[in-house]
Formats: structure tokens, sequence, C-alpha cells
């Protein structure tokens, strides 16, 4: 799009295109110098920070290096985002497979990836992958208009953990020896791990430990204590602060044509310097053509008590209705799910998807669906709808789930979407039984936190039903829960 248009939208809060990135050259230079450790011995390392910090923009910049710079090692990196669950299990391995899956396909590293078969055994590793974490019987719910939710969960073999380790453990096993063979490494590049459920963190955790010659694998969190663990055995760390002056000038310069004072510079290093909060002044100086001075900047950091609410009032109103219309939904966004929410017909989905592609605020995903550009503007969204509107949106999210279910990816994501919205739309009847059968299938699977989160729903259903019977059986298994937690703990 033209520059006029890019201004009309702002700059996107998706993350840095590599070409634009800006600043962070310690932390750079902090991963490139385990590039050499990678070939002779394999190593991981963990980026860390708070939302919006910019992780994985940094992640984004590492990948191109790797891959893509022109005069770069031109190894293979395959990537995958963890979305906040429940969400299926070792569905962010399964995404990693799956790009490994399209490397070894076709494109320039298809060669080296053929001649190990590595195709075919990234293909069994995700077979099991996906039996390890299947529901393990049927179940019917959610009858609608004579059309019943049959068969929804089938009945697969019995793949135990121990299985899926080392098989993921021999993939890259031999990942790293053709790697080896080409004189190069290949990257796996793992966005947002604070999300992985228990046994994808499990995965991660023994991964990690045991990597062989050819491989780096670095994978970003949030600051958490719970990951220092993963520091103390060694896994190098790449904390993520606040940008300093000279990086924050040179991000104006780049991505907004801005000449930024060196005042107003050290303003911004002291209330703003988080590449989301920089974004989000930026595009609203640009927006009220405003000059990037220290008071006018100061000004706008006292309209808003957070970034993300000023990002918000920089956008045009048309996209602030869509942003709130769509807050509920978690990603990955199925398409025709988007424009049911929007009121639109199944022959607007193309144009509206190419409305998305000009926005600043949503990001398309590998496979076609979407997600917000970043996550703090869609909690800022949820965050202030009214009571009465979440309870409309979640409704007609329930029913625009169940419209398409049959047509979209992802059965048991679709389930767990519709068990969400149907208590959220306090359908307490329906929402029930769902959430008290999904909690005891991710009970089954060891994922524990989620199974408690889908059960206090389907306790709290059966409060509000006044259903004594449902109420006991939602508590003794939230009580079972609670004994596997407190196990494996």
């Amino acid at each position: 799009m033209d520059a006029v248009q890019q201004w009309t939208e702002g700059v996107s809060y998706a993350p840095c295109p590599p070409d634009e990135f800006c600043g962070r050259h310690g932390e750079r230079e902090q991963l490139l110098a385990l590039l050499p450790r990678a070939a002779e011995h394999g190593q991981a390392v963990m980026i860390s920070g708070p939302p919006g910090i910019g992780k994985s923009s940094l992640l984004r910049w590492l990948a191109y290096d790797l891959q893509d710079r022109p005069d770069g090692p031109r190894s293979p990196v395959i990537r995958a985002e963890v979305f906040e669950p429940p969400r299926m299990i070792f569905s962010g391995f399964r995404k990693l497979l799956y790009d490994l899956q399209v490397h070894a396909a076709a494109g320039e590293f298809q060669e080296i990836l053929e001649s190990g078969g590595i195709r075919e055994a990234a293909g069994y590793t995700d077979i099991l992958l996906l039996k390890h974490g299947a529901p393990v019987e049927p179940v019917d719910l959610l009858p609608k208009t004579g059309d019943e939710i049959v068969g929804v969960f089938s009945r697969p073999p019995d793949v135990g953990y121990d299985r899926v380790r080392a098989a993921f453990r021999e993939l890259l096993r031999g990942l790293g020896s053709l790697m080896r063979d080409s004189g190069r490494i290949i990257a796996i590049l793992l966005d947002d791990a604070h999300h992985t459920p228990y046994p994808d963190s499990q995965l991660l955790l023994d991964t990690i430990q045991d990597l062989p010659p050819g491989v780096l694998f670095a994978f970003t969190v949030q600051d958490d204590p719970g990951y220092e663990a993963i520091h103390d055995r060694g896994v190098p760390h790449v904390p993520l602060r606040g940008m300093r002056g000279r990086d924050i000038q040179e991000m104006g310069q780049k991505r907004f044509d801005l000449a930024i004072s060196d005042a107003t510079a050290a303003l911004l290093e002291e209330t703003a310097g988080d590449p989301f909060s920089l974004v989000a002044c930026f595009n609203a100086l640009r927006r009220r053509n405003l000059a990037p001075s220290a008071a006018n900047i100061k000004d706008l950091l006292d309209e808003e008590e957070d970034p993300a609410g000023l990002a918000f009032t920089a956008i045009p109103g048309y996209w602030q209705t869509w942003a709130r219309d769509l807050s509920l939904l978690s990603p990955p966004l199925p398409a025709p799910v988007m424009a049911c929410m929007l009121g639109m017909s199944e022959t607007d989905v193309t144009a509206m998807a190419d409305r998305l592609q000009e926005s600043a605020v949503f990001r398309r995903l590998p496979g076609g669906a979407y997600a917000f550009a970043h996550s703090l503007l869609q909690e800022h969204c949820r965050q202030r709808l009214s009571e009465d509107t979440e309870v409309a949106l979640n409704a007609r999210a329930a029913d625009c789930f169940e419209r398409f279910m049959h047509h979209l990816p992802g059965r048991l994501n679709v389930l767990l979407s519709i068990a969400s919205h149907l208590f959220g739309a306090r359908d307490y009847a329906r929402a029930a039984d769902l959430n008290l059968e999904l909690g005891l299938r991710f009970y089954r699977f060891g994922d524990y936190d989620s199974a408690l989160l889908l059960t206090e729903r389907a306790v709290a259903s059966a409060e509000h039903l006044g259903d004594g019977d449902l109420l006991a059986t939602a508590v003794n298994q939230r009580d079972l829960i609670a004994r596997g937690m407190a196990d494996r703990a």
C-alpha cells in the first residue's frame, strides 16, 4: 500500500520485519555467538521479557539472519508460535514438524532434507504426537437442529510419552547429522513457549537437555520465576529490557521517518522504552500530525493509562469496531468465524481477508487463520467490554463456531472454543456438559492446568443451574485433578 494508506492504518503491532529491526545489538551478538557451539554440540537458548518487549521480533530477526540474509549462513529455520491454552497437546511441536515437512517438500533445502528421509521421519513423529494427545473415546454432545456431534473423539492406540520423546529425539539427531554434512545448522524457533501445557513443557525441557550437534533451539518466554530452572541447567539466557535512547532514535527514523531528539529519546527510554509502547507513541504522533517533541510525547502518555489504550485510540474507527467484536475469540481465528462475528456473509470472506492485509491490528498466520497483531491489543479490547456486550459476543461466537464446525480444521480446538463461549454466554446447561467432558479428556492427557480450568467452568455452571447431581460430579472431577496436580508436584 502507498505511504498515505500506511499512515492511515499505522505501522503494524505485529513482530517487526527484519529489514526494519532496530537496536538489540548486544542481544544479537549473544545469539550469534552461540552458533559455533550449536554446530559442534547442539545449543538451546531462552529469550525472556515482559509482553511487548520485542521477543517475537528478535526471534523473527534471528530466522532472517540464519536463513534468508543474502550473505548469511543460509541455514534452514523451522518455527512455530504457541497460543494460550487449553489447546491440543503438542500443538506447538506439531506446527514445527509441519514447517519442517514444508521445507523438505519444496524450497532450497529440499535436496538436503529429502536425502535423509526427514519428511517421512517428521510425518511419523507427528502421528505419535497427535495420538499421544488425542481424546480417548467418543462423546455425543451439543445436539443442534437434528445435526448431532457424534464420534468427535476417536479411540486411537495408546502412545506413551517416552515413545514420543524418543521419536522426537531421533528426528533431531537425523537433522543434526544432515546439517553437519552440509556445513550448516538447523534452527528450531518456538515463540511464546510459556503458553505450553505441561506435556509440551516437559518435552521442551527434555529436548533442550539433549540436543545433538547441528541443532539450535531458541524459544521465548515471558518473565516468570518458573523458567529460572531452565537457566539454572546451563541454558543461555537472553533477557530483554527497554530500548536505549539511540536505538529509540533509530526506530523513529527507520520505521516512522521521525527525527527523535536526544531529549525525547531520553524521556521515552524512561517511560515507554518497550517496542510496543514506542510503536503506539509514534503511530499516535503520525495519526494526529504532531511533532515528536518531548512535550507531545508526555501529553500522549498522560492520556492513556496503558500503551495498548494509546495504540487503540490511534487506529481508525472501523478497526476499533472489528477489534472489539473479535476480541473474545482465541487464536488462531478462522476466517469464516471472523466474518460471521462481523455480520458478513460467507461470500464476504475474501473481501474481509483483503482488508485484513492492510491492518495494523491483525496478522495472518501460516495456514490462513488470523490473530491479533499483538496480544496486548486483544487484552485491552476484552477488558473494556461491558458485561452485556461480553455475553452477547460470546453467544454470537458460540453460534458461529457451531455453524462452521464441520468445515473447520482442528475439531478439538473448535470444541474448546465452543465450550468457552457457551460459558461466557451463560448457556450453562450446554456449557456444563461440554466443559466437564473436555476437562476429563485433558486430565487423562496429563494437562491438569487446562483440565482444571474446564472443570471449574462445569462447577460454576452446575451451581448456576442448581443441579446437585451435576455439581457433585464436577466437584469430584475437580478433586481428582487436584490430586493429579499434587502428585506431579
